[in-house]
């Protein structure tokens, strides 16, 4: 506890211990002694009998405590001078005797007390320094007490102390855990009351330092403890003296550290090790091993047998002393590199045997590493193989007598062979002759039926046309005759247009057959089209056939062309009506079906999964299997000349073929017939609605446009032209795609694209569909091809988003379809929106889709880039007509977006979004008039008005 704080003793105590300089000290002492003088003469004044020096000498007292002994002589002095000054005087004029023996007994008070003063003083400050001393002392001591507290608490050892009697005075928390007894339960209780098990081998050691004072370390103790009863545990046990100050033995310190797992560990490690040696010492192998700098540390007993030396007990003989002198040096360098890399060690090498001969060994070594990766040990072995060395080199004495049997075997085998490749190549002729004339017989019976059936149509159109000619009236003036004669040339014209579409309708069934027929697939649901077709059936097949429907529930989806599954199912149904000659049931039923590997193995061009299923029964007559066989062939008939052409099965079957799926006839004669039909099922997840029927002539009345028509047929471009100028169409006519872009650099801008898609040597119709949207993304393209075998049918189906008409067509074909896309809504494009503030990005977005656009939303400058790239080099995604920029983008300035999609887009606008001044924006493009900019935040109006200043009319308008 502080001196100094003890009320009004300890703050005078702490004013004389603590130190001043020496102007703070003089001015105190000044101050005492002026305040005693004038002390002194105002109570002189006051009262004339009272002592003079009663009030000095405590002021004395005072500085000489306060202020030290130099400032207590100066006091002293100044009061001895001026009271001397003071002296009365006496009788004679003199000083009176009386006052200067006061002041000669004042003066030696003063020194008196000058005396005290200064040793009360001096011992109080070696009083306080001592006090200060001993607290200092008593704190470091209480620091160390704790941390040794903390220490034996947390200690991962066991602690435990003993008096002489061999009582435990303290245990620490972790010697609690060992004995798995309470801490507190320990104190004065002896060694065997609580450990019986341990008390006898622990206790001489206790003695032991008790009576000499040594330390004795690492005891090795084994037994059991409460904490785990009957389990035989393994401690190591150091133990200490504890003195006094006088060097006594007060206490005996006992560390206790468990070792079980260690023990387990070591007997497990001397386990394996003695498995190791027992089986190195089986093996027919010279076994060693060696530490990671390759210096040996075991050979087996195979060695000594081997080499007769024997080396003395703890030393060894390292394996390549025994090596051949011609080896060594090859030898020791490979097992150098190894030692050094770390990679295992692997050579043929001779090794010394006992009786001075060499035999050849395979010597290996592997390293063995620790945790970190380092190489611990060397494993090696050596085997010998003497005897394969030895094999080895009689094949290779032998190699020559085997090259020069084998060249003999060789030329009998070339001869051999020769003979066979001609057998085989006689063969093969022979096959490849048969399959011609197969084919020969094929190709003319399917020329000839086409041949038939052409002649007959072209004997129709011809007829009819010479005979519309002779009606030609001779003399127009003749009006009667010139109307009879009109009415009768149109009959003969209409008959000859009927032939002429019938010789369409053969060349699309032609086409359906070879699998060439250009194909629309929409994803259709055919239980809805099954229940459509329902009353179109019963009207085609008559009274005599009743129609039955087996809809499957749950049926799945294909994507199929509507239009060809029906005309498929129609030419099943009438087939099955012609079989049915006296009336009968027709049953068509769906369902879902699996084709597995096996089925398929069987059948060409058939992949295993899922199918819908459509099955088409009769009750007819059936077929044989002659027929059955031959069904699917073009021109194949069971019916009269004037019922059929035979190419209604093959038209069927081109079709399913060409749409990824498979058809089968079960057929016996007598009991009906079964076509069954298997469509790929369309796998997805969202509803996708059917596709809508087609407008009528009557619907297609589309506003007057501008059509660019690239056709290379001059005749069929020049009829093409005419029919759109007759239906109010502005026409670009173009041979070829090079005079159709030469069209555009002049400045020509179609509403829209009607190409052919062969159109000679040069870009065919696809390129320049490309081209011309490229150029024009909101350009509508409509191809006509006559074979589906090109740029925009890939295996009979068209690209997804591509129209077609297919040729040849009439002239209300090809203004109905030319209408109707004209009539479609507008195809704005795609907008690439540059915008990191989701909130802001996702109100644009919201904008600009109510204004037909499809949105692209990039948060980062690079992102956008990337897109740009990507949509420029594939055409097919729809085509990026507008970028909206804002300028402040997390990777790069907006600027800098703008313009490097210049770059990839030369002709693409911009919109640039900003929240600083526009016209500083707009000076820093230059006044590109292709780049519009808005100020943040920014509403729909202001949008729509940015669209409307580059050339977006806003939606519902004009």
């Amino acid at each position: 506890m502080d001196l100094s704080s003890r009320g009004p003793a300890g703050l005078f105590l702490r004013i004389i211990a603590e130190p001043r300089p020496l102007w703070w000290r003089f001015a105190f002492a000044g101050t005492v002694v002026a305040a005693a003088l004038v002390l002194r003469l105002g109570l002189i004044a006051w009262m004339v009998e009272f002592p003079p020096y009663l009030l000095q000498l405590p002021a004395i007292i005072v500085v000489a405590l306060v202020c030290g002994a130099e400032c207590g002589l100066a006091a002293i002095a100044v009061l001895v001078g001026v009271n001397a000054a003071l002296l009365p005087e006496g009788p004679d004029g003199g000083v009176a005797p009386s006052a200067l023996a006061s002041l000669l007994s004042f003066t030696v008070n003063s020194f008196a007390v000058w005396a005290i003063a200064g040793l009360v003083r001096t011992t109080l400050r070696r009083l306080d320094s001592a006090h200060a001393a001993l607290l200092s002392a008593a704190s470091e001591q209480t620091a160390v007490v704790a941390t040794l507290e903390a220490l034996l608490q947390h200690a991962p050892v066991g602690f435990a102390f003993f008096d002489a009697q061999r009582r435990f005075i303290r245990v620490n928390e972790m010697l609690a855990r060992i004995d798995g007894i309470p801490a507190r339960e320990h104190a004065g209780r002896s060694l065997a009351d609580m450990l019986p098990q341990l008390a006898d081998a622990v206790t001489p050691s206790l003695e032991r330092v008790l009576a000499t004072g040594e330390v004795i370390a690492d005891v090795e103790l084994e037994g059991a403890t409460p904490a785990a009863p009957g389990v035989w545990r393994h401690f190591l046990v150091s133990y200490f003296p504890v003195r006094t100050s006088s060097e006594a033995i007060s206490l005996v310190g006992m560390i206790v550290v468990e070792i079980t797992e260690r023990k387990r560990a070591e007997k497990a490690i001397a386990a394996s090790e003695q498995r190791y040696r027992l089986l190195a010492e089986a093996l027919p192998k010279m076994v060693w091993t060696s530490s990671p700098a390759g210096t040996g540390d075991y050979y087996n007993h195979r060695w000594a047998e081997y080499t007769g030396v024997e080396a003395p007990p703890g030393e060894v003989v390292e394996w390549h002393a025994f090596l051949h002198p011609e080896e060594k040096g090859g030898v020791m360098g490979a097992w150098e590199a190894s030692l050094a890399s770390g990679n295992p060690f692997s050579r043929e090498c001779r090794f010394r045997a006992k009786d001075g001969s060499y035999r050849w060994f395979l010597c290996r070594a592997v390293p063995v590493r620790d945790e970190d990766g380092r190489v611990d040990r060397w494993y090696g072995s050596c085997t010998d193989i003497s005897e394969i060395v030895a094999a080895r080199e009689a094949l290779s004495r032998t190699n020559e007598d085997l090259e020069r049997l084998a060249a003999a075997r060789t030329m009998q085998l070339a001869e051999t062979n020769t003979l066979l490749k001609q057998e085989m190549e006689e063969r093969l002729r022979a096959e490849s002759q048969l399959r011609q004339a197969q084919k020969m017989e094929a190709v003319g019976q399917l020329t000839g039926g086409i041949a038939h059936d052409f002649n007959n149509l072209l004997t129709i159109i011809i007829g009819n046309i010479e005979a519309a000619e002779r009606r030609v009236p001779a003399d127009p003036g003749d009006t009667r005759t010139q109307e009879i004669k009109t009415q009768e040339i149109r009959r003969f014209l209409d008959y000859g247009r009927q032939g002429a579409l019938r010789a369409a309708i053969l060349t699309q069934r032609l086409l359906a057959f070879s699998r060439r027929q250009p194909l629309d697939p929409r994803p259709t649901d055919v239980n809805r089209l099954v229940t459509g077709m329902s009353h179109m059936l019963r009207s085609a097949l008559g009274e005599r056939v009743m129609v039955e429907t087996v809809l499957a529930g749950g049926l799945w989806r294909t994507e199929i062309d509507h239009n060809q599954l029906e005309n498929a199912i129609l030419n099943l149904a009438v087939n099955a009506r012609d079989a049915m000659m006296d009336g009968g049931k027709l049953t068509i039923e769906t369902a879902n079906a699996y084709l597995d590997e096996a089925y398929c193995a069987e059948h060409e061009d058939l992949e295993p999964g899922q199918y819908v299923a459509i099955f088409v029964s009769d009750t007819g007559m059936g077929m044989s299997d002659d027929v059955r066989a031959r069904a699917f062939e073009p021109f194949f008939t069971t019916k009269g000349p004037k019922d059929g052409t035979g190419l209604g099965l093959s038209q069927v079957y081109g079709f399913v073929k060409q749409s990824g799926g498979h058809v089968m006839i079960y057929s016996e004669r007598g009991d009906g017939t079964t076509v069954k039909l298997y469509l790929p099922r369309l796998e997805e997840t969202p509803s996708v609605p059917e596709p809508a029927p087609p407008r009528t002539d009557g619907e297609t009345r589309a506003a007057p446009a501008v059509v660019l028509m690239v056709e290379d047929d001059d005749q069929l471009r020049t009829m093409g032209a005419a029919t759109l100028r007759e239906a109010g169409h502005t026409v670009i006519e173009a041979e070829d795609a090079s005079a159709a872009l030469d069209a555009l650099s002049r400045g020509a801008r179609p509403d829209l694209l009607f190409t052919d898609v062969r159109l000679g040597d040069g870009m065919d119709g696809r390129g320049l569909a490309d081209e011309v949207k490229r150029r024009l993304p909101r350009t509508r393209v409509l191809f006509t091809t006559a074979y589906a075998r090109n740029a925009v049918v890939h295996q009979g189906r068209l690209d997804p988003g591509m129209k077609l008409l297919t040729k040849p067509y009439s002239q209300s074909e090809l203004v109905t379809k030319v209408n109707g896309m004209l009539d479609e809504p507008a195809l704005r494009g795609a907008v690439l929106l540059v915008e990191d503030e989701p909130f802001v990005a996702m109100v644009a977005s919201q904008i600009l889709e109510d204004q037909g656009f499809k949105v692209t939303v990039a948060s980062h400058g690079e992102a956008a880039l990337s897109h740009a790239r990507n949509a420029k080099a594939d055409i097919g995604r729809d085509a990026l007509v507008l970028a909206i920029v804002d300028i402040g983008l997390p990777d790069m300035r907006g600027d800098e977006v703008v313009r490097r999609l210049g770059e990839i887009a030369p002709e693409l606008p911009v919109i640039v979004a900003t929240g600083y001044a526009t016209q500083d924006i707009s000076q820093m493009f230059g006044g590109r008039v292709d780049v519009g900019v808005i100020s943040k935040p920014y509403d729909g109006a202001t949008l729509v008005a940015a669209l409307e200043r580059l050339g977006f009319r806003p939606q519902g308008q004009g």
